[in-house]
């Protein structure tokens, strides 16, 4: 009974394993077969037309034949294959290739394309591709993956796109078909891709932390880890950035910060670097007070339950925890404030900074502009003066014009004329002056108008009345 009691273990046993052997199999399957889906998928994109031609893409994998045999189809075969490599680089989001993943992704029906040696050495020896031996993992990988030491020794150590270079570290007819090199035209879009996001979102003169602009950056295009450090190292190397790395915390912290438009990348100060610090603290603060006031809803709904329940001692618990919650976060909160005003108060001294720049230039070129003109406050005053005397004899010249008499004639003579003219003309219109009613051309003396105007006025109503006559006298002798 013992025995067959043991046989029967064993064949469970045995059943079991087997059972896992079968699962395990079955789980590897389906792993593999998803990848070859996701590479399919992923191949699809970029492969040309022709692809799918048999007889034509037995010859484009083939190794190539001499070029002295058929000049024109070598050359194009040359140029399938590196308008291959760059849209397979593209796609992926990454400039660094080597002739292993290249085989790997280029598998057509299980045949590797045979000719990608010759490709490589074409391609070097024009200068399209440069050595990756800077890239390669050494030490800690960050958050995102990517080797933030990898990225300092790169940054010291600048890029050189030559082919002498690679050919002294990997050599030209025998080199490793897994070492990585860099597309040098893809890493060149990267770069632009790379500013473009930072101009997007404003990142130009801003300390960063690495991985942060990393989330950003894959967030906004389609460049991978691995096809993100042959353009910063350009763009370090051009100075379009710039990059430190500080300890925050007793943690090891990348920073980075880009230059502005058209300009040099500054490096990073250490006021910058403590701004960065109560930054970042800042953010904690505001993790933690959103923790609190989580933590403190939570309970209420707990001392509401309990409450519910008639679990009184247990509420009066929570509702001291929820006061010890309030008073810390109450703590925080001014914690928060004090940073908040102090970040405030150095953005201030920035802006000042900046505005007395200006003031100083402002102050500099008028000192230039008035150096330049050869003005000074003695050649002003004589100026001023001499103008104050032009301008005195200016006056007295004309009020001694104004003083001369224009002429002598008596007001009292013109009157006495007008007043004969006047009998004059009604004579020869053979009006009786004695038959019609005139008024006095020359008042007397003593009631003449006090002043030139009303002497005017009353030498109007005369004329005016005199009229009147004249017409009355002519229909009188129409009348006749």
């Amino acid at each position: 009974m013992l025995v067959a009691s043991k046989e029967i273990y064993r064949s469970t046993s045995t059943v079991k394993v087997q059972f896992r052997i079968e699962l395990l199999n079955k789980i590897i399957n389906m792993q593999h077969k998803s990848k070859q889906e996701k590479t399919t998928s992923f191949d699809s994109s970029f492969f040309p037309e022709c692809w799918s031609d048999d007889r034509r893409m037995g010859v484009l994998l083939a190794e190539f034949r001499p070029r002295q045999l058929n000049i024109a189809s070598y050359d194009s075969k040359m140029k399938f294959w590196k308008d291959l490599i760059l849209s397979s680089c593209r796609e992926s989001g990454s400039s660094v290739v080597s002739v292993t993943t290249l085989k790997e992704r280029f598998r057509r029906k299980g045949t590797v394309p045979y000719c990608l040696n010759t490709v490589f050495h074409d391609m070097l020896s024009k200068r399209e591709l440069c050595s990756d031996n800077l890239l390669k993992d050494h030490g800690k990988t960050g958050v995102y993956g990517f080797n933030l030491w990898t990225v300092g020794q790169l940054i010291k150590t600048p890029l050189v796109w030559s082919y002498e270079t690679v050919r002294a570290i990997t050599g030209f007819v025998n080199f490793n078909e897994s070492d990585s090199y860099i597309v040098k035209s893809i890493a060149v879009e990267h770069i632009k891709i790379i500013e473009n996001v930072v101009a997007t979102h404003n990142l130009q003169n801003k300390t960063m932390k690495f991985e942060d602009f990393l989330f950003i950056l894959f967030q906004s295009s389609n460049i991978t880890r691995n096809g993100v450090g042959p353009p910063i190292i350009f763009l370090e190397k051009e100075k379009r950035l710039t990059t430190k790395s500080v300890i925050i915390d007793d943690t090891k912290t990348f920073l980075i910060k880009f230059a502005s438009i058209d300009g040099i990348a500054q490096p990073i100060t250490s006021i910058e670097k403590s701004i960065y610090e109560i930054e970042q603290r800042e953010n904690r603060l505001m993790e933690d007070i959103t923790s609190i006031e989580h933590d403190i809803s939570q309970t209420m709904e707990k001392v509401r339950q309990h409450i519910q329940n008639g679990q009184k001692q247990m509420a009066k618990t929570l509702l001291k925890k929820k006061h010890i919650l309030e008073k810390s976060m109450q703590l925080k909160i001014t914690a928060l404030d004090t940073l908040q005003g102090i970040l405030q108060k150095i953005h201030n001294c920035q802006s000042d900074k900046n505005v007395i720049k200006a003031y100083q230039l402002g102050t500099d070129a008028l000192k230039n502009v008035l150096n330049t003109s050869g003005i000074t406050i003695e050649q002003l005053d004589n100026t001023v003066t001499e103008m104050k005397n032009v301008l005195e004899q200016h006056n007295e010249m004309l009020s001694m014009i104004s003083a001369v008499p224009i002429d002598d004639i008596d007001e009292l003579e013109l009157e006495l004329e007008l007043g004969d003219l006047i009998d004059m003309k009604l004579t020869e219109s053979n009006i009786d002056k004695h038959n019609i009613s005139t008024p006095a051309l020359v008042p007397p003396v003593e009631n003449r108008p006090s002043n030139a105007h009303d002497f005017d006025t009353e030498i109007e109503k005369r004329l005016a009345a005199l009229r009147v006559d004249i017409e009355s006298s002519k229909l009188a002798s129409n009348a006749q």
